[in-house]
């Protein structure tokens, strides 16, 4: 479904059809920061941006492990607080929510529901052609926000995050040493970072716990891992997490790549 311009595309979707193909040599995967922050068609590293909006770990995990997708080199893993949260919003049109002998259409109900009553409308309006979704754009960033609209958001973020138990991100935690294991048994080269953060607001507890916990077992495993959490100054940041287009990913990209390069 993904690869008809009759349905609009999810992150995953949007990534296989820019490349078409399932198989990559390299990726760098995570959540939203990194579609923010890393800007493929300007980069020399031949990494393949796979940020998905609500990305997880665990996603990675069973895209893997079900052949959703192959990688054959590397994987560096574009970290947050976001990726390890077990209890993060998803999109439920990702293909790895699919249960095993869950018909394919039947996943895609609610899609092909919407499709033949937007036909409907259009063919009762006179409109004898199908919406076409033709875009492969995933979702960016522009421009800085006001102190206001940040205030306002580490507000949001305060109710929402900042009562979080560790145990809420054993599963991605988990899913993490599984990568590694992984990596190691097919021979691909994994490293990580740590992306950016807006130095505008305080860092909540239990965002640091995680890191602490995540950092703890990359570095038991001999794992590569770049910091770049507290790295580029407030005007590089559309919002607390996600670096604007027009600044901020180009920077990001041009200090990444000679990282990626190496």
């Amino acid at each position: 479904m993904g690869r008809s311009s009759l349905f609009p595309r999810n992150d995953h979707e949007i990534t296989i059809a820019i490349h078409e193909t399932s198989t990559f040599d390299k990726i760098l995967y995570g959540t939203s920061p990194v579609v923010a922050a890393f800007r493929e068609a300007m980069s020399e590293s031949e990494f393949v941006e796979f940020g998905l909006v609500y990305g997880k770990l665990t996603y990675l995990k069973t895209m893997l492990e079900r052949g959703i997708i192959t990688v054959n080199e590397e994987i560096v893993l574009g970290l947050s607080t976001g990726v390890f949260y077990d209890n993060l919003t998803t999109d439920p049109r990702y293909i790895f929510h699919m249960r095993p002998y869950e018909p394919y259409l039947y996943f895609n109900r609610d899609r092909i529901n919407t499709f033949l009553n937007n036909t409907l409308d259009n063919f009762l309006d006179g409109n004898f052609s199908a919406n076409r979704y033709l875009s492969t754009d995933k979702w960016l960033y522009y421009g800085v926000m006001s102190d206001d609209e940040l205030d306002e958001m580490l507000e949001v973020q305060k109710e929402r995050f900042w009562g979080l138990e560790i145990d809420e991100f054993e599963n991605n935690l988990k899913a993490l040493e599984w990568l590694i294991n992984y990596c190691e048994n097919h021979q691909i080269r994994l490293r990580a970072v740590w992306m950016p953060l807006n130095p505008y607001g305080p860092i909540p507890e239990i965002f640091e716990e995680v890191s602490m916990k995540a950092d703890d077992i990359l570095s038991s495993r001999g794992i590569e891992v770049k910091d770049m959490k507290n790295h580029f100054p407030r005007e590089y940041f559309h919002d607390l997490g996600h670096m604007n287009y027009e600044v901020g990913a180009i920077e990001f990209t041009k200090e990444i790549d000679l990282w990626l390069k190496r």
